[in-house]
């Protein structure tokens, strides 16, 4: 496919890593247990970086998560991009949703980014809105019955309920990930643009 950059959201340090913000990044954690992936930080790009070759994949796709806050995520997308002369339609940003319940994902190409500070600082950097996205599902506050307000709730963990649905459905983007790298790039950017898809 033409993407040539996959981007997971999340914020840097152990603290937050098992988050609901940082589900994203799980996805990269569910390829190291099939793949060797090494990361290397590249401080001026506000990124860690590896390059991984999917299994029956002819060519090596880039890997990218922000050492940025999550609301400084344009950052490091707007870094990568001019470094490695990469276009806006050439990324993949994976991202967690609260519109999604937990087990639910969708993929989409271009779109609003219903409020999710990361994704709108992305489209602000980019000055476009026109990426590839997986967004995976962790539920509202007030969907889940939880009286808390949604910057706390995005970093807490999910309960075990929520993480064992949010677990499956990582696994599965995991595994679409080495599905879609090895079509051709008209076969992704068309199956991208036919519409919004949901899984779960």
């Amino acid at each position: 496919m033409n993407t040539k950059c996959i981007i997971a959201l999340g914020n840097p340090g152990q603290e937050y890593k098992d988050t609901r913000h940082n589900v994203a990044q799980r996805v990269f954690s569910q390829l190291e247990r099939y793949s060797v992936l090494s990361w290397e930080t590249k401080h001026k790009l506000y990124a860690e970086i590896c390059f991984w070759i999917p299994s029956g994949a002819k060519k090596k796709f880039m890997l990218i998560k922000p050492t940025v806050y999550m609301n400084e995520s344009g950052k490091t997308v707007n870094n990568v991009c001019a470094y490695f002369g990469i276009g806006s339609d050439e990324i993949l940003v994976i991202h967690d949703e609260l519109d999604l319940a937990p087990g639910k994902a969708k993929i989409q190409f271009g779109g609003g980014t219903a409020g999710h500070n990361g994704v709108l600082n992305i489209c602000k950097s980019l000055q476009n809105q026109k990426f590839k996205r997986i967004r995976i599902g962790i539920g509202h506050p007030r969907a889940l019955g939880l009286h808390q307000s949604v910057s706390n709730f995005v970093l807490q963990r999910p309960s075990e309920d929520e993480g064992e649905a949010i677990g499956k459905v990582v696994k599965f983007c995991s595994n679409f990930l080495g599905e879609i790298c090895q079509m051709t790039a008209i076969e992704a950017n068309s199956y991208f643009q036919q519409g919004v898809k949901e899984w779960g």
